[in-house]
C-alpha cells in the first residue's frame, strides 16, 4: 500500500508527455533510510527517519511514509533526490524534512513494470554543531538530579537492555523512590532569532517521562519551562527502544535575554506498575 502522506499527484505530474492509453507504470520501492555518523564527535548513527520526501529530475513525486513503493509513470534514466523525513516532535502530523541530515542523491533506471529499489543513507551536514551530545560511554553522566528527586540517574550495561555501544542511562522509580528531576550539567549556548536547535533522543519506558528547557539569565536567574513534551509509557513488558526528535527552536528563542540553556527530565512513578523503568541514550543537541 502507498502511503502518500502529503499527496502530490504522482500521475497527474508523470502523465505529461505520455500517451493517454500507456498506464503500464516503473515501480520505486524504498524500505528504509540508514545513518552514517562519526561516532566520535556526532555520536552513535541511530536514527528515527519514517519518510522519504522524492524528487525526480527536480519534480516532486510526493512524501511517503516508509517502507513505501510507488508507481511511476516513465522509464530510463533520472535524477533522484531524496530527503529524510522525521515526525517533528514525535507527531504524526507535524512531518518534515529534518533539517541536519544531507539528501540522498543517485542516477538510477527505471524499467517499465519492473521496481527500482533504493537504499538511501545520510549523513549529517558539515555544519551541523552539537552543543551536547551523551552517549553514556565515558565515565561520569551528562545529568545532574535536582534538589527534589528521589533517584538519580545511573549507568545500566545489560546487553539485552543496551541497543547502541556499551551503556545507557536508567532512571528506576520504585516504592519510595518516586520522582525524578534532573538537568543537563553543561550550560549550553544555543542560537535565537528562529535558527533551528533540535533535541535528539533515544528512549524506552514503561513509565512516562516529560523534557522541558531551562533559560539561564546574567543574573542568574532561570526560567524552567513547562515541561515542553510528554513520551508516554510503553506497555509493562513490552518497551522498546524508539527516537524522537524534539523542536527546540521557539523556547530557545524566545528568551532573548538568555545566555545559556539548559536541558531537563522529570518523571513522576505512575503507580500501576511495581518498578517504573526509563532509559535513554544518544542525547544529543544541535544546531548551526
Amino acid at each position: 500500500m502507498i502511503k502518500n502522506l502529503l499527496f502530490i499527484s504522482i500521475f497527474s505530474g508523470l502523465l505529461i508527455g505520455c500517451k493517454q492509453d500507456d498506464i503500464t507504470p516503473s515501480w520505486l520501492a524504498i524500505e528504509e533510510f540508514t545513518l552514517t555518523s562519526n561516532e566520535a564527535t556526532q555520536g552513535a548513527n541511530s536514527q528515527g527517519i519514517s519518510d522519504a520526501w522524492i524528487f525526480m529530475d527536480g519534480t516532486a513525486l510526493g512524501v511517503f511514509e516508509l517502507p513505501c513503493k510507488l508507481p511511476v509513470l516513465d522509464e530510463g534514466t533520472h535524477n533522484f533526490i531524496i530527503f529524510p523525513g522525521i515526525k517533528n516532535n514525535g507527531i504524526s502530523s507535524t512531518r518534515i524534512r529534518y533539517p541536519f541530515y544531507n539528501s540522498y542523491q543517485v542516477e538510477a533506471s527505471l524499467a517499465l513494470n519492473d521496481t527500482l529499489h533504493l537504499s538511501p543513507n545520510t549523513t549529517y551536514k558539515s555544519e551541523t554543531i552539537f552543543a551536547f551530545n551523551e552517549a553514556f560511554e565515558e565515565p561520569g553522566i551528562g545529568f545532574i538530579k535536582g534538589p527534589t528527586s528521589d533517584t538519580d540517574m545511573v549507568f545500566v550495561d545489560d546487553p539485552a537492555i543496551v541497543e547502541y555501544g556499551d551503556e545507557c542511562g536508567a532512571i528506576f522509580l520504585a516504592g519510595t523512590d518516586s520522582l525524578y528531576t534532573g538537568s543537563t550539567t553543561s550550560f549550553m549556548l544555543l542560537p535565537k532569532g528562529g535558527a533551528d536547535v533540535y533535541m535528539e533522543l533515544d528512549y524506552r519506558n514503561n513509565n512516562s517521562l516529560a523534557m522541558g528547557v531551562i533559560a539561564r539569565f546574567a543574573d542568574g536567574s532561570v526560567d524552567e519551562h513547562t515541561p515542553y513534551i510528554i513520551m508516554n509509557a510503553q506497555p509493562d513488558g513490552q518497551e522498546i527502544w524508539k527516537k524522537i526528535y524534539f523542536d527546540l527552536t521557539e523556547d530557545v528563542s524566545t528568551e532573548i535575554a538568555a545566555v545559556s540553556y539548559e536541558i531537563f527530565f522529570l518523571a513522576v512513578r505512575d503507580g500501576e506498575i511495581d518498578e517504573s523503568r526509563i532509559y535513554i541514550d544518544n542525547v544529543k543537541v544541535v544546531h548551526f
